[in-house]
């Protein structure tokens, strides 16, 4: 009997957790999933430094999305992560703020959680608010930045739909996007 009712207990902390983690959408506003963005022919010999910062909120990829990014996605032969800025090349220096949802989106968010998402809950003005600040040869040229709302909604019934997350971008998808964005707005200051 006490075996059986150790099963019952565990079958259901993981139906409960399973369900706390699939009845959960999230998508970015302005950024429809598309295909992977592909490297791009190393033409550049100029030295370019990129500087990360360290995420403030929960990283869902998006750090890593733009360390990938800079290391293998742009069009300099050498890259290197640091924070000095190089008398000959390129240093951008990245940073990002996360942006909260509102102050209401938090309470309902966390009924919706006390309650096992039995209430709903969602937010669409949290995101991230990301800077590029680019220095040429030494001397800053630029500062370009980019906004990033994600869309956010949990509830139980959503767990019937939530292969929606399969078809909306991803967080590590986003950022990769800001900075192929980025390298186009700046495109005036590279060789």
């Amino acid at each position: 009997m006490t075996t059986a009712k150790t099963n019952f207990k565990i079958a259901g902390v993981l139906l409960i957790f399973i369900s706390l983690i699939t009845n959960c959408i999230i998508s970015y506003r302005d950024y429809p999933k598309i295909p992977p963005i592909p490297a791009l022919e190393k033409t550049y010999d100029k030295n370019f430094v990129y500087a990360l910062p360290t995420f403030p909120q929960l990283n869902l990829g998006g750090r890593e999305a733009l360390k990938d990014f800079f290391e293998n996605k742009t069009q300099f032969k050498k890259t290197v992560e640091g924070n000095e800025v190089p008398k000959s090349g390129y240093l951008v220096n990245v940073k990002v703020n996360y942006r909260s949802p509102s102050k209401e989106a938090m309470v309902f968010l966390a009924i919706s959680t006390l309650t096992a998402t039995l209430l709903p809950a969602w937010s669409n003005q949290d995101g991230y608010d990301v800077e590029y600040i680019l220095y040429k040869d030494g001397n800053k040229v630029g500062t370009y930045e980019y906004h990033i709302f994600r869309n956010h909604a949990q509830w139980l019934p959503l767990a019937f739909v939530s292969f929606f997350n399969f078809e909306t971008a991803t967080e590590k998808e986003v950022f990769e996007r800001v900075s192929l964005q980025f390298f186009e707005d700046a495109k005036i200051h590279f060789p």
